[in-house]
């Protein structure tokens, strides 16, 4: 993999086998509205919304099962709510900035007042409390209790949990939405007798606006995703938990501690997630003159999925963001440029899990497109993402950047080929074929009308686009192939004319005609091109004398010829352009960047300027087209083409589910993913992403996963 932070750990032999086994895994649960999960040490919990109640996966257990009811034939049921669907659990960081792990699983409703708060050790795996709110529950998240000096009682674990407006119509006006916080004794207090005090109003909220979701930072602080009623702006917030005893007055809207919305490109968020410390790379002690050491500290940034709504899901507006909660500024990524969004190829996200010191298998290409790593690599802080369409993205979150899963720069191949595709030895096409960009500098800033640099001349990896095209020499146009003839007017044909004149027939060109089984040797060349009263449609007219023994072929096929005798077309045989031939021509791709390599913010020097040589970027801030150009040598018969591969360099980790009958693994339903939990505790290689399209869980292993192919062997379904 091109300089990511990776280290690999095991290399394997060959792509049909695996870096390592996964556990079996057994029991049935019957589960029915897996909407949501969340992982507390070595247990899973979801939901089984149907059933107003919670399951459990035993993850310590050989093998993996649900834990057993009193009854051993059936599994523990923890009644809760009517209905959850929302999961989160106690959250909290050590003074090294590693997971403190808290007593409490949470459980909430889509338009329900209630939280059910669950006791997460496997000992009491009970339902210990459950607060009604004063309005509709949209949010909540909480933080475990703080570490106390030995002797003194248990801190209570502190819910946060955001409600819309509760004023009833008629009511004295209170204020908006508002997040309350509720402490809540330990189990072991509740069970003696305790009872949690009432909840304390914390921040109050703008007109208009409610909370979408929320996670815990150190320091006694949160971030609060909101929205607006309409659905198109909301902000990210910073609040600081201040240990208030006396309710905040909601006529004024409180003031965050700081504002994030800047960063997440003013776009409403609709999940936030943190992260304990990690550390990204260790200093190698062979460089003394130099510290690689580099971490990210507990709670540095906050990842968020853009809300898709906001904007209909343009662009702008959807993918995976991290921000600095203590600047507010978009992070930047491994080359120190502002980091993309994180986007699935396809789909929206329908969960999002940071997992520390992941072990992931990576296949890596190289040239030719074979494999040169085949190995599992440990990932600082794995990005696990899946969405609407069933793929699973898996992303370097400590980079904050997709993998690239490519070891080539960009690039283009080009092999010569006859019309029925098969090989033909015609020296090397490269030559004979330019795909480039070229992009040039003023020598004088001031004077950008002045003399200019040297072209740099290249292919900027992170904004080529992947692509397979073709020249095809005196190719046919696509629509005029074997057009039924009319014999009343033999030399007149009429055929459809694209608007662009880069991609029309022109004087010059050829007809040929035919039947089915018949081709004429004789080109009828194109004098003249007529208007036609069909709109869209040209009339060609041609002098050349027609042969007796064509003059009765019923269909006719249109031919590039002249001075453009190219066609190109794309994979799919659409027509590009013609003009591909000679200086000044060329077809070109529009381009952005959507990956920045490493290197991206270095430098390089251009010649060309009278006062020397002249420092620009390595890679333009804005990239050039590509252009496409080709030049025909007269080895080349009618029909030959140059086929070009085109490839950006860049390949994302994505792994898909092979739902097929025949994949042996039973995974038809599992189709539609929704939240993803897995270990905070580090050196995990497993992931659970619970799929309400199967009423089930899937464990995915990441050291048996493979990457932009369909997966049954690293997957196991727990339903």
């Amino acid at each position: 993999m091109k300089r990511a932070t990776l280290t690999v750990l095991v290399a394997c032999a060959g792509l049909t086998v695996g870096c390592s086994d996964t556990q079996a895994t057994t029991g049935f649960a019957g589960l029915s509205g897996t909407y949501d999960l969340t992982l507390v040490g070595d247990l899973v919990f979801v939901t089984s919304s149907d059933r107003d109640e919670l399951q459990v996966l035993d993850l310590a257990a050989n093998p993996k099962q649900f834990i057993s009811a009193p009854n051993p034939l059936q599994t523990l049921a923890i009644p809760v709510l009517d209905r959850p669907d929302s999961l989160t659990h106690d959250v909290g960081f050590k003074a090294d900035g590693s997971e403190l792990p808290g007593p409490y699983v949470y459980a909430r409703s889509a338009g329900a007042s209630q939280i059910s708060v669950v006791a997460a050790a496997r000992e009491r795996l009970v339902q210990m409390q459950r607060f009604t709110g004063r309005s509709l529950v949209t949010a909540f998240a909480a933080r475990s209790p703080d570490v106390r000096p030995e002797g003194e009682p248990p801190a209570p674990s502190v819910l946060y949990y955001a409600i819309q407006d509760p004023d009833a119509l008629l009511d004295t006006d209170t204020g908006g939405a508002r997040i309350e916080r509720q402490l809540v004794p330990g189990p072991e207090a509740l069970e003696a007798g305790e009872v949690a005090p009432p909840s304390v109003t914390l921040f109050c909220l703008q007109v208009g606006e409610s909370v979408q979701a929320m996670t815990v930072l150190p320091g006694n602080q949160l971030v609060v995703a909101t929205r607006q009623a309409s659905g198109q702006a909301g902000r990210t917030l910073v609040v600081t938990d201040t240990n208030p005893t006396v309710s905040a007055d909601c006529l004024t809207p409180s003031a965050a501690t700081r504002d994030l919305s800047a960063g997440f490109d003013n776009t409403p968020v609709r999940f936030v997630v943190s992260h304990p410390r990690v550390v990204l790379r260790q200093d190698d002690p062979s460089t003394t003159t130099v510290n690689e050491f580099a971490e990210m500290l507990a709670g540095q940034f906050v990842y968020g999925i853009k809300d898709e709504v906001a904007c209909g899901g343009a662009p702008e507006c959807t993918g995976v963001l991290a921000v600095d909660t203590a600047t507010g500024l978009r992070a930047v990524d491994l080359s120190g440029a502002p980091m993309f969004p994180i986007r699935p190829p396809d789909g929206l996200p329908t969960g999002l899990a940071l997992v520390p010191s992941a072990n992931l298998q990576f296949i890596v290409i190289g040239e030719g497109g074979t494999v040169v790593t085949n190995a599992v690599g440990s990932v600082p802080l794995l990005g696990v993402l899946p969405s609407s369409n069933g793929t699973i993205t898996m992303f370097s979150a400590g980079d904050r950047r997709h993998f690239d899963l490519d070891a080539r720069k960009a690039f283009f191949t080009a092999v010569a080929r006859n019309a029925s595709e098969e090989a033909i030895d015609i020296g090397n096409v490269a030559t004979l074929v330019d795909v480039s960009q070229t992009q040039s500098y003023p020598c004088d800033p001031a004077n950008p009308t002045g003399p200019r640099t040297d072209d740099q001349k290249g292919l900027f990896e992170g904004s080529v686009p992947d692509g397979i095209f073709r020249f095809v020499y005196q190719g046919a146009f696509p629509g005029m192939i074997d057009l039924q003839r009319d014999l009343s007017t033999p030399t007149t044909f009429e055929v459809p004319q694209a608007a662009e004149a880069s991609r029309q027939v022109r004087v010059g060109d050829a007809i040929v005609l035919a039947s089915l089984d018949i081709l004429c040797t004789t080109d009828l060349i194109v004098s003249s091109i007529q208007p036609a009263a069909e709109a869209g449609k040209v009339r060609l007219e041609t002098l050349t004398a027609i042969p007796e023994s064509c003059s009765q072929l019923p269909l006719f096929t249109v031919r590039a010829l002249g001075d453009q005798p190219f066609l190109l077309v794309d994979q799919n045989g659409t027509l590009l352009s013609r003009d591909v031939t000679g200086v000044g021509s060329g077809y070109e791709i529009p381009t952005a960047y959507s990956f920045h390599p490493t290197d991206f913010l270095s430098t390089t020097s251009l010649l060309g300027c009278a006062s020397g040589a002249l420092t620009v970027p390595l890679y333009p801030s804005t990239p050039p087209p590509v252009r496409l150009r080709a030049e025909p040598i007269q080895s080349l018969t009618r029909g030959d083409r140059y086929v070009v591969t085109v490839g950006s360099g860049v390949a994302t980790y994505v792994a898909g589910v092979d739902t097929s009958n025949n994949s042996g693994a039973a995974l038809q339903f599992y189709t539609l993913p929704g939240p993803v939990a897995a270990s905070q505790a580090g050196g995990t290689g497993l992931a659970y992403i619970a799929y309400p399209s199967a009423d089930g869980i899937l464990q995915v292993n990441l050291e048996l996963l493979f990457p932009n192919a369909l997966n049954a062997q690293a997957l196991v379904r727990l339903d």
